[in-house]
């Protein structure tokens, strides 16, 4: 059975995982180490390229997937689209999670407070990038 590998920063929630182990087929989910976690979770927006800055996480997914697992990836643009271009080369499917978003308002004498929630909806497939 295939395995969820989570690279995003934050754990999977309740009904992500639900959906996951129907909608994908997985059997378990594989989170970063912390250390590489806290990474991916600050990208620093002065980098010229993350390329580097991500490898850690690059190295640690190389050494742990096998085929047939699943990479979800979500978060700076740069190192999403970095993990993304290294699974579709190493032909592993990479998905991210579709959510909707509910908002509240609150209003009083101070203003009006917004409160959104995030629903997730399903998980989606990265497109392939087409050859030129």
């Amino acid at each position: 059975m295939p395995r969820l590998f989570n690279i995003t920063n934050h754990t999977i929630a309740d009904d992500q995982r639900a959906d996951a182990i129907v909608s994908l087929g997985i059997g378990d989910v594989v989170d970063m180490p912390p250390d590489i976690a806290r990474c991916w979770g600050t990208v620093p927006p002065e980098l010229d390229s993350v390329c580097d800055y991500v490898q850690p996480a690059v190295d640690w997914l190389a050494s742990q997937v096998t085929k047939g697992d699943i990479v979800w990836v979500q978060g700076e643009w740069g190192a999403v689209l970095t993990v993304v271009l290294w699974c579709h080369a190493h032909g592993l499917r990479c998905v991210y999670a579709t959510t909707k978003r509910e908002a509240t308002e609150v209003h009083s004498e101070n203003g009006v407070q917004m409160t959104h929630v995030f629903r997730h909806v399903r998980f989606r497939d990265f497109p392939s990038v087409p050859s030129v």
